[in-house]
């Protein structure tokens, strides 16, 4: 009796022990709550304790977006002012607050023949320009303030003249009366030539504009672009070339102390022309258009 008690109690007290291993497949809760692992696996734990993927992506902090560095956009534009038809293309040099911007504008004009002072004018007008600019945005919006230079400029006149004859052309302070082509008197025929004005020449001059349009906006990618404003082109340069007979006298049909102009008094003429033309250093700047940022 005193042998059997002792039996019944090593059973129930080793019933914990033996229960996980002899418990069937189909049992999973006893094993769980009466058996622990001997040893705990650091993979096995991020697996099990690790968050769904859709919890993870929707907590998980969201990157901040950068800045575009210089040099990373492209816009194209084309515009239409008093230097012509032209086209710019700008870049980023720091994202909505300053753009660099290079372009180029050119016409060639010819007008009607105009009559000036007895003189029958036919010339071309010519506009030749390109630039490089830095626009700055103060506002982060579409108000741009600009600053630059004109690298290129070929803007100016070439003409032809006429003096019809018996007309008069006063050069150097003196009357001459244009003479007619006759082959035994006069073979020179009647006063003509050529004259040039030259606006600034090929010169690299500071310029600098206003306007409204970012090449480069942050949304979207067609801008309307308008520009106003002045760039220095130094002081004209006139140049005469005169050819034919003029006469100092002329009455009743009849000429008389007739020749070629002294060329003493051409160049007068055109030295007085061109200081008449010293306050004429700035030219005007005023054009819009379109653009179109690439990327």
């Amino acid at each position: 009796m005193n042998l059997r008690l002792p039996a019944i109690l090593a059973v129930v007290a080793l019933t914990p022990i033996a229960l996980p291993a002899q418990a069937p497949a189909g049992s999973p809760a006893l094993y769980a709550e009466n058996a622990a692992p001997a040893s705990f696996s650091s993979s096995i734990a991020s697996d099990e304790f690790a968050a769904p993927a859709s919890v993870q992506s929707s907590t998980a902090p969201k990157a901040s977006k950068q800045s575009p560095l210089p040099f990373s956009g492209l816009a194209v534009g084309v515009n239409f002012g008093l230097g012509g038809i032209g086209f710019d293309v700008a870049t980023p040099l720091i994202h909505q607050w300053i753009n660099l911007r290079g372009g180029a504008s050119f016409i060639n004009y010819t007008p009607s023949t105009i009559t000036v002072d007895n003189v029958n004018v036919n010339g071309t007008i010519k506009f030749q320009n390109s630039a490089i600019m830095v626009d700055t945005f103060p506002f982060h919006g579409c108000f741009r303030l600009s600053a630059g230079m004109t690298i290129y400029n070929n803007t100016g006149l070439t003409a032809t003249l006429n003096v019809p004859a018996g007309q008069s052309i006063d050069f150097g302070g003196t009357t001459y009366y244009s003479e007619p082509y006759n082959a035994s008197t006069n073979p020179n025929g009647p006063i003509t030539g050529t004259g040039s004005f030259t606006f600034g020449g090929n010169k690299v001059v500071p310029r600098t504009t206003i306007g409204f349009g970012n090449m480069l906006p942050k949304k979207g990618h067609v801008r309307f672009e308008f520009e106003a404003g002045v760039q220095y082109i130094s002081q004209p340069t006139v140049v005469y070339n005169i050819s034919g007979n003029g006469c100092t006298t002329y009455t009743g049909g009849v000429y008389s102390d007739c020749g070629p102009i002294p060329s003493a008094n051409v160049l007068s003429e055109q030295t007085k022309l061109q200081n008449d033309l010293t306050d004429l250093k700035f030219f005007p700047i005023f054009s819009f258009g379109l653009s179109y940022k690439i990327h």
